[in-house]
Formats: C-alpha cells, structure tokens, sequence
C-alpha cells in the first residue's frame, strides 16, 4: 500500500471511452447515489470531492481509501471526530494572494485564517493516535499550520473583518489623532449648528457628512447666511449642504488623517497577503487534505446510516454480493422495508438469466448489482456484503429509443450493445434488462442467445433478464449460466421481489390477464397456440419454483433445530461443568474431612496412651485398639481419595447397550452406538445423545468396587422434611439422611414439620439437632413458616 498520496490520485478513471462510462453511470443513476452522500459533508469542497467520485482502478489507492472510511467510521461510532466548521473553499484567495501587488480583502484574509485553524485542529487531534488510527494519522500528518501567520490575522483583524487600531503603531497614533479631531470638529459643528438654529436659517437640527467632509443642511434661500462651500443640494433641491468656512481646515486635517489611515491599512493588508501567498501552495496541499478528510466523514456518516459494508477487494477473478440492498430505495424506503438479494459469479458461473412477471424486481436487481459494484470500486461502502475484483461495468437499462435519432427500442439497445461488445473484456461486468426484447421474440431470442456466447467466450461476467421462454431454455444448458428469478406470489397476486437463484421465473402474463378480468375463454385458446411443450415448461417452472420454496422453508425450520439443539447441548455443557466443579469441590472437601478425621485419631491414641498409662489395662493391648481404629480410619480415607480416581479402564471395544463413565465426573451414560476403528461412540448421558472418543471414557465397574458418589451426594436436595406420623425410631432415621444430605450439598437453611401434637417428636428431634456441629442454630417456626409445627434449621 502507498506510504504517500494525493488527493489527484483519487480520479483515477476507467481506461475505456468515456461516453460508454458516462451512459453506463447514467442508467445505474449512479450520480443521484453521490448527491445523496454528498449531503452528509461539511464543506462544498467535500462535496465537490464525492460528486467526482469514480472508480479507482488502482487496487493499492482503493484499499487504502476504504481503509481510511473504516476508520473515520470508528470514530463515528465513538463521537471522536474533530471539528471542521469553519472550512471554505480558498482556493481562488490563495491564487490571488500569489500575484503580484495584489490584496486581499479583510473578509478574505478571515476566510484563509478559519479554514487554515482547521488545519491545525485536525492535526493536532490525531498527533497521539497513531495505534488506534494508522492511516488517518498518517494523512493528517500531511496538514499544514502555521500559528505565526495565524496570530499576525488574528492581531491585525478582529471577528467583524475590521482592521485592529493596535494592528500596528502608526495606524494607532493615526485612528488616535482621528479620534482628537473629530471631537473637536463635532465640538465647533454643534455651536454653529445652536447659532443657525436660533436664526431659523437649517432646515434639520443636525449636521451630516457628506464626501467624508462634515456639512450642515441649510434652507437653500438662507445659502449665503453663513459663508462656506457648498456640497451638494438635496432631491427637492430645498436644500443645501454647507461645510462651514471655519472648519474648513479641521476637515481638511480630518481627511488627510483618513488617508493616512487607508494607506496604512493597505500596507497592513499587503504584508499579509504577501505573507500568505508565501505559504499558499502548502495551504492548497492542505486544503485537498481537509476536502478529502470531509469526504471520508461523509462517507463514513452514510455506511454508519445506511449499513454499508466495509468490501473485500481481492485479486481472484470472483464476485460475491450477500444481502445487498438498491440504495436509492434504502434512501427512500428505508433499510428494513427493501428486501436484500444475494448472488455470485466464478468461473464456473459466469452469467446469471433473470425472469419473472412484469413490474416482478428484474431491474431493480441489475441496478442492485451494478450500484453496489461501482460503489465498491469508486472508495464507497456498499449497501451489503461485496467481495469482488476490479470491474469496468457496462449497462444497457431501459428504453433508449430515440425519435430524434430515428433508433427504435431495438434498435437502440443492438447499437448500445455493439459499443459493449467493442470495449468490453474478462475484466468486465456486463448488465443488460430485456436482451433481445422490441423484435421477432425469436430472432430476438437467437441474437440474445449469440451475444451470450460472445460474452462466455471473452470470459466477463454477467446478468441479463428476460422474458422469452427459449432463453431460459438456453440458459439450461449452459453449464456457466444460472437461471434465476423474482418471486410472486400468486395467492396475493404481487411480487415479493425475492431473488431465487438456480430457477427460472414465469412471466404470468395469462395468469394476470385473467385477474384484470380478461375472459376466460380468450386465455385457454390462447394456451392453446402455446403448444404442449411451452406450457410444459411453464408449469415445470412453477413446480420447482414451489420446491425451491418448499426446500427454503425447510433449510429454516432445520436451522431453527439446530439452534434449540446447540442451545440445549450448550445448557448440558454448563451443566456437566458444574458438577464437575461441584464433584471437585466435594472431593476436595472430603479429603480435608479425612485428614482432620485422621490427624484427630492420631492425636487420641497419643493422648489415649498417656492417659492410660497408669490404667490397669495393658498399654499393649490399648495400643493395639487404638492402631485398628486408625487403620480403619487410614482406610476411609483412601475410599474418598479414590473417589477422585477415574476408576475403569479406557475402552477398547464397545457395543450398545454397554455402560460408560464420562471421565472426570460420576456421569454414566448407555453406548447407542460404537466405531471401535474410530474410537468413537454416541453414548447418551440422561436423555442427551452425545458424540464422544473412546478416550474421554472409562468402563463402568460394579457397584460394589466402588460405589457411585451419586449414592452419597444429590444434588436436587429438599429443603423440607415431613416426619408427622412416624415414631421416633423412624423419624431419627429419616433425620439423620435428611441432615447429611442438606450439610453435603451446602444448604443455608431446612425446615422439619413435625407438627403439634403433644410435642414429644419435637422434643426428640431438637435433642438430635443439638448434636451436630454444622448447625449453627435451629428455632420454632413463625406463624407464616407453620409455628410450633415446625423446625426451622440453620447451616454453618
């Protein structure tokens, strides 16, 4: 990819006559695309930038522009773009600022300062962003500032575009001196004026200005009252307007200090203009820098609105379309309320045939293509997934005929296909509505079915739709050619405009004459002249059209299966998870449990002994007591350590029926079915059928090796002992079971119903509670729990 670029770069166009392109852009209504992405810019110049938007046939140059889009869409997402208000377009100012003698206006200067702050915005916004923005950083980097000349403006000219008084010294001592002298010349005007006034001899109780010199409005016969020069005589010529003589010479003094002012302001403005026109030529670079930068925020603003997609433009001779949407009618409509469509050339299908009823989305489709493709091609996201080469695109869409020209429909398409066939080659798409329409439907059909060839032989792409029967039949037997077509449905009688791929479209011409209300008599003779063979195909047409439904329908119910089953497996999968880790956890538990129990018995028999040693008994045989019970204890210990085990061999033969163990839990499952050469077997595990290796299983041992941890832990525990009714033998049993149960498997809190009564069972039950250390507490119950009826447990 180029390290460096310039904006010219991006107008790079097709190597093939321009009037062929412009026609091809025309019919895809190409431009209207442009103006409608151009709306999201800032600047004119950015959307002067995207209305030139063309292909780029320069792969280096157009990855790098979708690049850039990519990540000024990032930015979007994350509201991280800096601003740009305040851009014009200075073009022609920093022309004029390069000639000669010339000056800029103060105005002009204040455009040229905002738009190159612009410049210094944008760059210092990317200065640290390098990682997250490579492309845009090293774009920006390209951008010109210079804060010295931006200070000179902005010290020499404030917001209003006026010249500062402190813009230098001399204009200051001068708009100083102005200042004096019209204080003083106001001063002497107002006792003149209060003199004329009380002599009647004004004809308004105020003094104007007129050629920069200060006069008072006299009555026109009191014109020699009051000596001066007269300045001009007003529209009704009742009166005059005099300048005093004694402040003739304050005028004087006043005008030559204007002058002075105006010619130290055109020096102010001539060493500006100087200064920028020494550096006009980086501000041009910057200038198309910052146009570019808006384009790509427009760009990017129109893929975040719309849903374009990032294309992958590859080298293969390949295109690939999924879900693309027309984007004019996205404007219009909206993104959900157009259906998307989906196709792909290669080289082992070259061409795709559409056909369909009337008004059915045939060139809605073409354009769809077309737009999408250009768009790609031209640094555009397009409306959908794309993958495809560089493509000139060739068109021909829609009537051309021409009464001016005398080209009759046919006639102009043969001519508008004659230019295609001229310029046309394997790197080509070629999109073309109603081949061979306007004529004899067979001769049509015959030259429709040539220039085909002629397009299989170049090897280009294409689409083309039709209504003529033949050419479907043509298409058939084609293997590089694909039929396909726009759904319709008959029952509501209207298009559903989804595009079918491998299946030829009716055109329904009979179907809809009879729903306008054409007799019915009239469609079956003419069914008649169609002969058994057209309406054969016909009728072949619309049954795989109701397969290809039929198939669709069930690829979706099938796809919803398989989502609940990956939905259930994966349920399963957390499940099995946590029983392990409840497995581990227990095991874990219970060999701290063991430890204790025997680091506790070997402490006893120490203890046992000394305090036995004065006993009567033999210490011997006190030992030896001892030394039993810890053996049995060693040998508890070693079944819990073995729970941990994956008891059972790895299998190597299986056949259904047999039983199995998942390793690393207690999870047994029957074998549905084994492949011993495989190693691998479908094995289900409590309703679930699972796939699974010969290694990832042992074989099942007898219940009485080793008995299954199930047997000592449940994990669906109540929490809720009934016991009314038994006797107290029977309820200590049930207790006993209730209480480990509930301690294994970490229960906070139980409750045990033993009811009322006389209270001996409740008395019997607390007295056995009170025995166990994991409880921390129990109590009667409150009104709401059952009162005096029931027990309520607390867990450590």
């Amino acid at each position: 990819m180029k390290d460096d670029f310039n904006i010219t770069d991006l107008e790079i166009t097709y190597e093939y006559q321009d009037e062929v392109l412009q026609e091809t852009l025309r019919q895809l209504e190409y431009k209207s695309v442009l103006e409608f992405i151009s709306k999201f810019a800032i600047s004119e110049l950015g959307r002067e930038l995207i209305m030139k938007s063309m292909p780029v046939n320069d792969i280096d140059l157009l990855l790098l522009e979708h690049n850039l889009i990519d990540e000024v869409t990032k930015m979007v997402y994350q509201d991280s773009l800096p601003q740009l208000f305040g851009i014009s377009d200075i073009r022609h100012k920093l022309y004029k600022s390069m000639i000669e003698n010339a000056i800029l206006s103060s105005t002009e200067i204040l455009n040229i300062l905002d738009t190159i702050r612009v410049f210094r915005v944008v760059r210092n916004h990317f200065y640290d962003k390098e990682e997250q923005f490579e492309n845009l950083c090293k774009m920006t980097k390209e951008l010109y500032d210079n804060k010295i000349l931006e200070k000179h403006i902005s010290d020499a000219i404030d917001d209003s575009g006026e010249i500062r008084d402190n813009a230098t010294r001399e204009l200051q001592r001068i708009r100083t001196d102005i200042r004096v002298k019209s204080a003083r010349l106001r001063d002497r005007l107002h006792r003149i004026l209060k003199k004329v006034s009380a002599e009647d001899l004004i004809r308004d109780d105020f003094y104007s200005v007129r050629e920069g010199r200060f006069v008072l409005p006299m009555k026109v016969e009191n014109k020699r009252a009051l000596p001066g020069i007269i300045h001009g005589i007003s529209q009704t010529g009742s009166t005059v307007f005099l300048e005093p003589s004694e402040i003739i010479e304050m005028n004087n003094e006043l005008s030559l200090l204007h002058n002075e002012e105006q010619r130290e302001i055109y020096k102010i403005l001539s060493n500006l203009t100087n200064e920028i026109g020494q550096e006009a030529n980086k501000f041009l670079v910057s200038l198309s820098l910052i146009a570019h930068f808006d384009s790509l925020i427009a760009k990017a603003k129109y893929a975040v609105e719309f849903g374009g997609i990032k294309p992958d433009i590859i080298s293969e001779n390949y295109i690939y379309l999924k879900e693309i949407r027309h984007p004019l009618l996205v404007h219009t409509k909206g993104k959900k309320n157009v259906i998307p469509m989906s196709v792909e050339f290669n080289n082992n299908i070259r061409g795709h045939l559409i056909s369909g009823p009337n008004a059915g989305g045939k060139t809605v489709a073409l354009k769809s293509v077309g737009l999408n493709i250009l768009m790609a091609i031209s640094g555009i996201f397009p409306l959908g997934t794309c993958q495809t080469n560089f493509r000139y695109i060739f068109t021909s869409i829609g009537d051309q005929q021409s009464i001016e020209n005398d080209l009759s429909t046919f006639s102009s398409q043969i001519l508008r296909l004659k230019k295609i066939v001229e310029n046309c080659n394997s790197d080509s798409l070629v999109l073309i509505d109603e081949i061979g329409s306007g004529t004899d439907p067979q001769e049509g059909a015959a030259l429709a079915s040539s220039i085909l060839d002629t397009f299989l032989n170049v090897k280009l792409f294409f689409i083309a739709t039709t209504h003529q029967s033949s050419l479907k039949t043509y298409a058939l037997n084609k293997p590089e050619i694909e039929n396909a077509s726009l759904e319709f449905n008959q029952e509501k009688i209207k298009p559903t405009y989804k595009f079918l791929n491998g299946i030829p479209g009716n055109s329904y011409a009979f179907f809809l004459a009879q729903n306008i209300g054409l007799p019915v008599h009239i469609i079956d003779r003419a069914k008649s002249y169609l002969g058994s063979k057209q309406n054969e195909l016909e009728s072949s047409i619309q049954i795989l059209q109701k397969y290809k439904a039929d198939a669709q329908q069930f690829a979706l119910e099938l796809a919803s299966e398989k989502l609940k089953y990956e939905k259930v497996r994966k349920e399963y999968d957390d499940k099995l998870g946590e029983l392990k880790s409840k497995k581990s956890e227990l095991i874990n538990k219970a060999k701290i449990e063991a430890d204790s129990i025997l680091n506790a018995a070997n402490s006893t028999i120490e203890k046992t002994i000394k305090d036995i040693k004065e006993s009567q008994k033999p210490v011997v045989e006190i030992k030896n007591e001892f030394k039993a019970a810890k053996e049995k204890l060693e040998n508890e210990v070693k079944l819990i350590n073995k729970l941990n085990s994956n008891d059972g061999e790895t299998p190597t033969h299986l056949q259904p029926g047999d039983t199995v163990v998942l390793i690393g839990t207690n999870s047994k499952g029957t074998v549905i079915e084994a492949k011993d050469k495989q190693l691998n077997a479908l094995v289900e595990f409590n309703g679930f059928k699972v796939k699974i290796s010969y290694a990832e299983l042992r074989c099942s041992k007898p219940e009485k090796v080793v008995k299954d941890i199930s047997n000592y832990i449940k994990f669906d525990t109540k929490a809720r002992l009934d016991v009314r009714g038994l006797r107290a033998d029977e309820t200590i049993k049930q207790l006993d079971e209730f209480i480990q149960n509930a301690i294994v498997n970490s229960l906070s809190m139980a409750t045990i119903v033993h009811g009322k009564g006389t209270g001996a069972l409740r008395q019997v039950i607390q007295q056995y509670l009170k025995d166990i250390d994991q409880i921390s507490s129990f109590r009667l119950g409150e009104l709401v729990e059952g009162g005096s009826g029931v027990t309520i447990v607390n867990f450590k």
